[in-house]
């Protein structure tokens, strides 16, 4: 199948730079359909998933202009996995079925450029079955914690119970196509993403 028609994903855990490396495909060329993006813009205040996700929550999850208290609603989930599967199922449906329809305006304009689907929760939200080519930006569990810590100002019992609300980095690399180890400097990640880059391509 040729690499436009061809559905490619990127993801990865949290804190592994799943976002750097989408950032350089970017700057290869390749056309970025952002799932978090999405995901702001189908909770808009007054869209289907805004109201059921109102009806669901409550007033308390939203501000005063209606808009989704997205901090508030983090905590929640990574709390309450039973509330977590009913958000999910609210706006996962309505996320892929608009960059499905993004993915499709592309393909049809045949330019050529490789069309990456960024999606952080691929294999948690059972989207995977959707591509033929996923690509994982992957570091070791310890790093990610570390990272974490880091970049949220979190304690190791805080970092680790966040990561719960994924799957397991390893377990995600076992079921993807191609990994990209993001563990070492910023050009050994570069490397790898300009070999992927041009694999995508032909």
């Amino acid at each position: 199948m040729p690499a436009k028609t061809t559905k490619v994903a990127i993801t990865g855990g949290i804190a592994t730079g799943k976002s750097t490396v989408s950032k350089m495909f970017q700057e290869l060329g390749a056309v970025i359909l952002d799932a978090d993006q999405v995901a702001r813009e189908v909770v808009a205040p007054g869209s289907p998933g805004w109201k059921r996700l109102r009806q669901l929550l409550g007033p308390d999850y939203f501000g005063e202009t209606g808009e989704l208290k997205r901090a508030m609603l983090r905590d929640l989930i990574i709390a309450d996995p039973q509330c977590r599967e009913q958000v999910n199922a609210i706006l996962h449906p309505a996320i892929m079925e608009r960059m499905d329809g993004e993915w499709r305006r592309h393909a049809e304009a045949h330019d050529g450029r490789p069309v990456l689907f960024d999606i952080p929760l691929l294999f948690e939200g059972k989207w995977d079955r959707y591509f033929e080519t996923i690509v994982l930006v992957y570091v070791p569990r310890e790093i990610q914690i570390q990272r974490l810590m880091d970049r949220d100002r979190l304690s190791r019992p805080e970092a680790e119970k966040t990561l719960t609300m994924q799957l397991p980095i390893d377990s995600k690399k076992v079921l993807s196509h191609i990994i990209i180890d993001n563990s070492k400097d910023l050009e050994h990640t570069r490397r790898q993403v300009e070999a992927v880059w041009n694999q995508l391509k032909n």
